[in-house]
């Protein structure tokens, strides 16, 4: 774990940045956060726990995904081209202390290249092919949010994700995976339907284009739509649910044809 003494050195003192305010969002900065958190939170889990959002794995699995999936996406940053998936392991036996720091170290590389990388230069994505490097920094930084609830779970810890991350991340969603997934699980819409951040005003309505295409999205960043089928809710719990993470969120209203609106969130919107 090379900068232990800098950025990483803060997380074992107690400093949550995952939840610290800010007015705009920084996506590097936002993912190191997040893998601060993640990386101290593994040196105190049960490494043997099961992970319940990610059945069949346990904990220890949940961090050596993680992990691979860092170290393949430094390489595919730095590189600019597609790379073979990794799977690297800490060593057989290590104990929560070791793994966080083989975790640590991971996260690192992958700081490291993002911060060093421009956003705008070409480099190859698993979505669209083309793209450029801030993909990575988006993709990463949510993977990494996501997997920190189902970390946080696994010890009743609650996860608190800053607005700006969580708009973002349902951006995400809806402009990237909604993308991939279509190809081989078509979202369930026949009628526009409108997802609206009942704390923020963010907006997304999504409308069918035919089976061939994924639904058109449009972003608004105020309240308020004529679309009758819409779901509201916090910007987090929508968050959340997109990611399938919050299906019993008592805070969440439908309006409109209520079957046509649950059917799409129960929909493949993500892996």
């Amino acid at each position: 774990m090379r900068r232990v003494e800098g950025r990483w050195r803060c997380m074992m003192e107690g400093v949550d940045a995952v939840t610290r305010g800010r007015t705009a969002l920084d996506p590097v900065e936002a993912y190191a956060a997040a893998a601060e958190r993640f990386a101290v939170t593994v040196a105190w889990s049960d490494l043997a726990a099961p992970v319940a959002t990610c059945p069949g794995w346990s904990v220890r699995d949940l961090v050596i995904h993680l992990g691979n999936v860092h170290a393949w996406a430094a390489t595919v940053v730095e590189t600019g081209a597609k790379a073979v998936e990794q799977d690297d392991r800490p060593r057989s036996g290590a104990k929560g202390r070791a793994v966080s720091a083989w975790y640590a170290g991971k996260a690192e590389d992958l700081y490291e290249v993002l911060r060093h990388t421009p956003a705008d230069r070409p480099t190859w994505n698993f979505v669209f092919g083309d793209g450029v490097a801030s993909f990575w920094s988006r993709r990463q930084l949510h993977e990494t949010t996501i997997h920190l609830m189902d970390l946080d779970a696994t010890g009743s810890r609650t996860t608190e994700v800053a607005s700006e991350v969580c708009v973002d991340g349902i951006d995400e969603v809806l402009s990237t995976w909604l993308h991939r997934m279509h190809r081989r699980h078509p979202a369930d819409l026949t009628r526009p339907v409108a997802l609206i951040a009942s704390d923020t005003g963010d907006t997304w309505v999504l409308s069918p284009q035919g089976p061939a295409s994924p639904p058109s999205v449009q972003h608004r960043r105020t309240s308020g739509t004529a679309v009758p089928d819409r779901v509201e809710a916090p910007v987090e719990t929508l968050y959340r649910l997109l990611w399938q993470r919050s299906a019993d969120a008592p805070d969440v209203s439908v309006a409109g044809d209520e079957e046509r609106v649950r059917a799409f969130l129960g929909s493949r919107l993500t892996p």
